[in-house]
């Protein structure tokens, strides 16, 4: 079987996805080439009057002007003038509108609130700031959904004879669904990795990770990993220690069989056995095996390794381009009886509720398909062929051979998870059981009920 083949077989089975790097982690991205693809449009039908679209994009701060040129919104614009996007529709123009990107008194930028500000004020106005809005993970996409400036999608997919959703993968779909609604388009995501340090493991004679570990080959690389360096009786170098972007136990917790909470359905699943079966294993890496700091006194920074980031030998993360300097070797996530990674939504195109929604989704579709065929791993399943041929005019395959590899085996046993995809439930996770277990505060059963009790408040509000 070819990887192509192997690829399709693992979409058909509903678990693979890609990841995005539309500058949403700084990441730069080689520019499209503007002729047109091979690919049909699958839009809907050509709009008969001309219209004037604003397409309004939140890109990173840092990265407006990076020093070659990237995917980002004056790319989109080059290529719908030049007519290059199959689906798009003829004679109608688009145009470009910056989010402006907030700060508070301390000049800390808030991503989120910028979108809401955007579109908030100019509903108030009595007007649409823009038909379309490109977000990228740094804001808050879910919580950004659930704040009633999106318009739900549905009533334009379902009548769409065209089907434009079989084009997006299903896992992806998964995360752009909020109590049974779809609010916007998945462009990318990223799946869960293991990173690790390579000088630390060579320092410490240990095997690098091979991509089939199992959890008890983790647990030993870990306690060979974890030194006192100075002496003092207590370790300062950790085999393992947490990162914050995905909770460290939600592998767990997928490969029992369990999830977080489903925001499509509403369900919660942090108080079934599964949960105490993942949260036991966790809080035996630390309490138990002593692989990551346990007690009293530890810290948030201290768990996440923030004061030395060298501390750590390895860490949890979702995949990047561009992983963090140091931690460039990544391998799939260790497994247990089932093969389960979060995936993590990392790019979307959406509708403002204030835009004239129809004429707005005309132009969503062929955008959508577009922009995700040219993402790094892109949620849109056509974008697939360049991962047997690299094409730098569709995205950039920059990755050594392995960190391709390890990107396929973590897609194809990708399960979305929306708790990962949300920094606010992401925070509220952290305080309610992954802190809370560190400093040995709570049992396992206390740290569950306290996560379940604040997704109960999370949905009633």
């Amino acid at each position: 079987m070819t990887r192509r083949e192997w690829l399709e077989s693992a979409l058909r089975g509903a678990a693979v996805l890609l990841l995005a790097s539309c500058g949403g982690d700084g990441e730069e991205e080689q520019a499209p080439q503007t002729e047109r693809s091979s690919r049909a449009g699958t839009g809907v039908e050509t709009v008969r009057e001309p219209r004037q679209l604003t397409l309004a994009a939140l890109e990173h701060h840092f990265f407006r002007n990076p020093p070659k040129a990237s995917i980002l919104a004056r790319e989109v614009m080059e290529a719908w003038t030049g007519g290059s996007i199959p689906g798009m529709i003829e004679g109608t123009t688009l145009q470009l509108a910056a989010i402006p990107v907030k700060t508070d008194e301390n000049q800390v930028i808030h991503f989120t609130a910028s979108v809401v500000d955007f579109l908030a004020e100019s509903a108030a106005g009595g007007a649409a700031a823009a038909d379309l809005v490109w977000l990228p993970s740094y804001a808050d996409v879910i919580t950004l959904f659930e704040s009633g400036l999106f318009a739900p999608l549905d009533r334009w997919l379902q009548a769409d004879a065209r089907s434009p959703l079989d084009a997006f993968a299903p896992e992806a779909r998964r995360l752009v669904r909020l109590r049974g609604q779809t609010y916007a388009l998945p462009l990318a995501i990223a799946p869960g990795v293991l990173s690790y340090n390579a000088a630390r493991f060579q320092q410490a004679n240990v095997a690098p990770p091979s991509r089939d570990w199992t959890w008890p080959e983790f647990i030993e690389a870990g306690k060979s990993l974890t030194a006192d360096t100075n002496g003092d009786g207590a370790p300062d170098q950790w085999g393992f220690m947490a990162n914050g972007n995905i909770p460290d136990w939600l592998p767990f917790l997928l490969q029992e069989g369990g999830q977080v909470i489903d925001l499509d359905t509403g369900a919660i699943g942090m108080d079934e056995p599964a949960a105490i079966r993942a949260l036991t294993a966790w809080d035996e890496l630390g309490r138990v095996h002593g692989i990551l700091p346990y007690g009293p006194d530890v810290s948030d920074e201290d768990l996440k390794g923030w004061a030395n980031f060298q501390q750590r030998g390895m860490h949890f993360s979702r995949f990047m381009k561009y992983m963090p300097i140091g931690w460039e070797n990544v391998t799939p996530l260790p497994q247990g009886a089932r093969r389960a990674t979060p995936l993590v939504l990392e790019e979307v195109l959406a509708v403002p509720a204030a835009a004239p929604a129809e004429s707005a989704y005309e132009a969503l579709v062929p955008l959508a398909h577009w922009i995700g065929e040219r993402r790094v791993l892109p949620a849109v399943t056509a974008g697939w062929q360049y991962l047997e041929q690299a094409d730098t005019g569709h995205f950039d395959l920059i990755f050594p051979k392995p960190v391709q590899e390890t990107a396929l085996q973590a897609l194809a046993d990708g399960k979305a998870s929306h708790a990962a995809s949300s920094s606010v439930m992401l925070y509220h996770l952290f305080q309610q059981v992954t802190l809370p277990l560190a400093r040995g505060e709570v049992g396992v059963e206390q740290a569950v009920k306290q996560a379940t009790n604040w997704l109960q408040s999370y949905l009633a509000e």
